[in-house]
């Protein structure tokens, strides 16, 4: 009899509880914004070397325009540097072979909020 009570309780308890909508189109505009992202370059492999980032929303890391803001700088041994990222941009980086010219572009996938790690 007290189990019956009890259920009979917490579904009155239940029924007085305001409802709230389940439509994704109901929920407030700020769950919908994706947090930045960022990545975090490490060095464990040369005495020093250079690098440049640029963070963009563009497909494509060769396509990026070469009057972009991007960020060089050197990275000595055993150094990391982190990148962030605003949201819905991934990040492309490069490095400078020793003294010589610079790699092809690598991209980082940090466009949803993800945060990667990344050696050179």
């Amino acid at each position: 009899m007290r189990i019956l009570l009890s259920a009979v309780l917490l579904l009155t308890a239940a029924g007085c509880a305001e409802v709230q909508p389940w439509a994704p189109w109901a929920w407030p505009q700020a769950s919908w914004a994706l947090p930045p992202g960022q990545l975090t370059l490490s060095n464990n492999r040369f005495d020093r070397v250079s690098v440049e980032a640029i963070v963009t929303p563009a497909a494509d890391c060769a396509a990026v325009d070469p009057a972009a803001a991007a960020t060089a700088f050197d990275l000595p041994f055993k150094g990391s540097r982190v990148i962030v990222a605003v949201p819905n941009a991934d990040i492309c980086w490069r490095r400078q072979v020793a003294g010589g010219p610079w790699t092809e572009w690598n991209r980082a996938f940090t466009g949803s909020g993800k945060f990667i790690d990344s050696q050179l």
